[in-house]
């Protein structure tokens, strides 16, 4: 004996939704238009890692950015706008998330080679799509420990310095 078997079909109405966004913490959002990365860092902020070779430049090879070279070697290099935190860590595998002034930062350090510098990099969200990037390079035998400990002040300044939205 065969029974006829009969099937549902239905169909839901409307557009599909994207799944929401993981929370991000940004403890007070910031403004980044017009705001000057030159104006981000001071000597005083400056003064544990050393004193200014020269006045504080823009630089073409990262957008929105300005280079802090140091007399004693160290250079820091500030970026506003920048791009998102998410961005920061799908590209920066290694890196890891912390926190600066309760804000979400993705932390990444890397030393290509034994002759090549130290560099550490904070990507700090100031809003959902756009951060403020600050990051330390030191040459010689400067470890991942001692360049995290030069950023994360630097970082806290700078951060202090963006207007609020």
């Amino acid at each position: 004996m065969l029974l006829p078997l009969t099937g549902c079909t239905y169909s839901i109405q409307g557009e599909p939704i994207a799944a929401p966004l993981p929370p991000l913490s940004i403890a007070t959002p910031r403004k980044t238009a017009g705001v000057d990365p030159c104006a981000l860092v001071t000597e005083k902020d400056l003064k544990p890692l050393g004193t200014l070779k020269f006045k504080p430049v823009p630089r073409t090879e990262v957008q929105n950015s300005c280079l802090y070279t140091l007399n004693e070697g160290p250079y820091v290099l500030v970026a506003v706008p920048y791009r998102s935190f998410e961005e920061s860590k799908k590209s920066q595998e290694k890196g890891r998330e912390v926190e600066t002034s309760k804000h979400a930062t993705w932390l990444n350090c890397s030393k290509p080679a034994a002759d090549k510098d130290m560099v550490c990099s904070a990507t700090i969200a100031v809003t959902r799509t756009e951060s403020l990037m600050v990051a330390v390079g030191m040459g010689g035998d400067a470890t991942e420990n001692k360049a995290t400990k030069a950023l994360e002040p630097l970082s806290v300044e700078a951060l202090k310095r963006m207007p609020p939205a």
